[in-house]
């Protein structure tokens, strides 16, 4: 069979010979993968295109040389064969990719009207085995048309794939480039042209226009993005199902669309909800607001809720019920930190999956989220494995950075998830911890997938941010008029929904020993209190300062405490704080956004309002008593160095020098009362007028950013390409980072973390080390370059076997701290 000359084969599982041994036929592939994409695509309005893309992907595979070297690989010719090819010294030697991307391009390239439509398809094709290609290159070089579409039969072999092709296949594929499918892409093409053409308005100044061409290029690249994620998602969904048909059953058996089932399960729960606070009826009035406006027509909502209002049941309604009305696809939740997914994740699981196998409905993934972890089910393994890879489910919880890289970054692992966003309902839950560098590229994505990709996007914060009004807003910003909003009013809401006081001691710098000694007298006063401080140093400092006493709980928050230390941590000081012990908590900011805990008194030194509100989220979190009491403090500078934290340092300088001085008048009026939305908007207004310049994710002082990059590219090219693309996807991809860090992980031995490391260095089975290191997420910190330089010097660090990682000596992890660069005796827990 496998040396028959009328078959041609795609994929080998096992050796000829052995039980296991089966081929997959390239004319199977490819239709598997083509029904797959055409499906994908159809969700952007594209069937005919993804159908076309998915049977020409592969087409390089029907040239002899990888058609040999396949058939090496899978024993069917043997070394000695002159048609034998070493297959381990091949290995992604043998260009499959070209072959379909020039056969488009080639009977296409005369035609002018469809130019723009053949250069995104092939260049979709070219790509699916990396990020997409650059257009134009940094030298202004078109490698697109003088590159990849000019290389030799010697290294794509066009033609002997087209002589090669099975008739019916290449007959479909020739009735396929046809009137109809140039209608289809071309009419995307126009709307998508005019959708953000129609926001420059008539008589726009030249910069506006030029500002409103980079965006719709931009989102035209976005465009391309998306069909390669189509492409990507089908091919290694038929791939992965041929190694393993266990996988296509999974798929096949995933609930879709189980609305009808899951909304009524969330009313019972809010239903069975028994008021415990006053607070508790406001929080049951929010949740109903947000269920009469699910029935709205889809586009993008802002739900505008003070800290502790019960966003998360009252956005998750609005979703499940909004996805219910307009038979969208999925829900997915997109969470600023790995902090808090944990929890607002359980949330939901604990009420939609009922009865099912865990992670049937709510597919949690993140980077330190291990699926099962206390299972030895398989198959559930497997199933996350692969929701993980295309976000498959119908409630998905993930991260911001998960969010960003799925549609910036390199590679092909998260560029398959971008098609599972359309037909979705997207919440942004904290949307305000958007990096600001990435404001733009964000804005311009949202727009591109409510407004082409059928996705209804909700902005939920406290403190929402103006992003319907940046600095030249056609570069890119959102469509959000007051009529957006889900609460009706939102000024009423949190003057009726105030918890706190706000204590300004700005007027004056105090010293580290001061703030200890605030925090004493709250905690005197109180019998609890959280100082949140915008530095590990100062935290560590403040820590230090701050009483002991007998029957106190003394606790240290930051990331030198590996995830699984900072979640027992939490556990523990909410248990404390139920029962009325009296609780002393030092952390960064780690603590203030979303996380379910509940102070008399906080203490936040000075950052922007933002920040302080969230920190105030965190005191009388549930109206427990009488108002609690935030203080806002500005320490001294030698103490608090933000020189290298730029934007906590430009915030804390607005709320400083913009907030307090241009709003006295306001703030008088009101008892001081930081909460009032008309006080965020000013704050936002003035951080992001100064925030302009970095903005459009700045790549040098020069002016380069990755918008332009990603849109007109005029650093490039000073003419314009529309509708052609010119962008510079791959070097954009390279330069984009979710999160400028770089910091290093290393394992601790916290807990688990000591087996694990144990396990680690003595495993030389594969899985097992596989399996391993996803476990030991959760007992990993991120250390920056002066510290990963100090804990070397002090010989705290050792290598774990060929890992790639390193892990800490025990004496350099304390119990109170966390990782250390000096020796400890790991007491500490005496403290808690």
């Amino acid at each position: 069979m496998c040396n028959s000359q009328n078959i041609h084969v795609a994929h080998v599982r096992g050796q000829q010979g052995t039980s296991s041994f089966q081929i997959q036929t390239l004319e199977s592939h490819l239709r598997d993968v083509a029904a797959l994409t055409e499906c994908f695509a159809a969700k952007a309005g594209m069937p005919l295109a993804g159908r076309l893309v998915g049977l020409l992907h592969d087409f390089g595979k029907y040239s002899g040389m990888f058609q040999r070297y396949i058939l090496s690989a899978a024993g069917c010719i043997k070394p000695g064969d002159p048609d034998y090819i070493d297959p381990i010294a091949n290995k992604g030697k043998i260009n499959h990719a070209f072959a379909g991307g020039q056969y488009i391009w080639r009977r296409l390239i005369n035609k002018s009207k469809v130019q723009s439509m053949s250069q995104m398809l092939a260049i979709c094709i070219i790509s699916h085995h990396s990020c997409l290609k650059d257009c134009l290159d940094q030298n202004k070089r078109d490698v697109f048309a003088d590159d990849y579409m000019a290389r030799s039969e010697e290294k794509t072999h066009h033609d002997q794939c087209v002589r090669a092709c099975d008739p019916s296949l290449a007959a479909e594929i020739a009735g396929l480039l046809s009137p109809p499918l140039a209608r289809e892409v071309l009419g995307v093409f126009g709307g998508l042209h005019k959708r953000v053409e129609d926001k420059c308005p008539v008589g726009s100044d030249r910069q506006d226009i030029l500002d409103n061409e980079n965006s719709r290029d931009f989102q035209q690249g976005l465009l391309a993005k998306f069909l390669l994620s189509c492409l990507l998602d089908a091919d290694r969904t038929d791939s992965a199902e041929f190694e393993d048909p266990q996988l296509k059953r999974l798929r096949e058996d995933s609930p879709r669309r189980p609305w009808d089932v899951l909304a009524p399960r969330l009313e019972a729960a809010l239903a069975a909800k028994e008021p415990r606070h006053p607070i508790d009826l406001l929080r049951r009035e929010i949740a109903d607001h947000c269920a009469r406006r699910a029935l709205d027509d889809q586009g993008l909502f802002t739900l505008t809720v003070p800290t502790g209002g019960g966003k998360t049941l009252a956005s998750l309604r609005f979703a499940l019920l909004h996805a219910q009305k307009h038979k969208l696809d999925r829900v997915i939740y997109v969470i600023p930190y790995t902090s808090i997914i944990d929890q607002n994740a359980a949330v939901a699981r604990q009420i939609l999956e009922q009865g099912e196998m865990p992670g049937s409905i709510v597919l949690e993934h993140h980077s330190n989220f291990l699926p099962d972890a206390d299972t030895d089910d398989e198959g559930a393994v497997k199933r996350w494995e692969k929701l993980a890879e295309n976000w498959d489910a119908p409630v998905v919880f993930t991260t911001m950075v998960q969010f960003l890289e799925s549609l910036f970054g390199s590679g092909t692992r998260h560029a398959r998830r971008m098609h599972n966003l359309a037909r979705s309902v997207i919440v942004f839950d904290e949307v305000q911890t958007v990096p600001v560098r990435c404001l733009r590229l964000f804005c311009n994505a949202v727009d591109f997938l409510v407004g082409q990709c059928g996705a209804s996007a909700m902005l939920c914060t406290a403190t929402q941010p103006r992003l319907g009004d940046l600095p030249r807003p056609l570069l890119g910003s959102l469509n959000l008029g007051p009529e957006r909003e889900i609460m009706p009013d939102v000024s009423g809401l949190f003057r009726e929904l105030r918890r706190t006081d706000f204590i300004d001691h700005c007027s004056k710098r105090l010293s580290v020993e001061a703030v200890a000694e605030l925090a004493r007298e709250e905690l005197d006063g109180s019998g609890s209190c959280l100082v949140i401080c915008n530095t590990k140093k100062i935290a560590e400092t403040l820590y230090s300062l701050c009483p002991e006493g007998e029957g106190l709980r003394r606790y240290y928050l930051s990331t030198n405490l590996c995830p699984a230390h900072r979640m027992a941590r939490l556990e523990a000081m909410r248990a404390d704080l139920d029962a009325g012990r009296p609780v002393l908590c030092v952390s960064t900011q780690l603590i203030e956004c979303g996380v379910d805990i509940s102070f008399r008194s906080v203490i936040r030194l000075a950052a922007g309002l933002d920040s302080i509100l969230q920190a105030a989220g965190r005191c009388n979190r549930h109206g427990e008593g009488e108002r609690g009491r935030v203080h806002v403090v500005l320490v001294d500078g030698d103490a608090e160095n933000l020189d290298c934290l730029r934007d906590i340092k430009d915030g804390r300088d607005v709320f400083l020098d913009a907030v307090r001085l241009n709003y006295a008048k306001a703030l008088e009026d009101s008892d001081y009362d930081l909460t009032q939305p008309l006080l965020t908007e000013g704050y936002f207004k003035h951080f992001y007028h100064r925030k302009a310049h970095v903005m459009s994710y700045a790549l040098d002082k020069g002016g380069n950013n990755l918008l332009d990059m990603l849109g007109s590219n005029k650093s490039v090219t000073e003419k314009s390409l529309a509708p052609m693309l010119g962008q510079s996807f791959a070097m954009a991809a390279k330069h984009f980072k979710a999160i400028d860090s770089a910091a290093t992980s290393i394992l601790v031995p916290y807990g688990e973390g000591k087996q694990i490391i144990d396990d680690l260095c003595s495993s030389d089975i594969l899985w097992r080390k596989k399996e391993l290191l996803r476990k030991a997420q959760r007992y990993c910190v991120n250390v920056f370059p002066n510290m990963e330089r100090a804990l070397h010097a002090a010989n705290a660090l050792y290598p774990v076997q060929d890992s790639g990682m390193y892990a800490l000596r025990e004496n350099f992890y304390c119990d109170a701290m966390g990782v250390v660069t000096q020796p400890t005796s790991r007491l500490g827990f005496t403290d808690m």
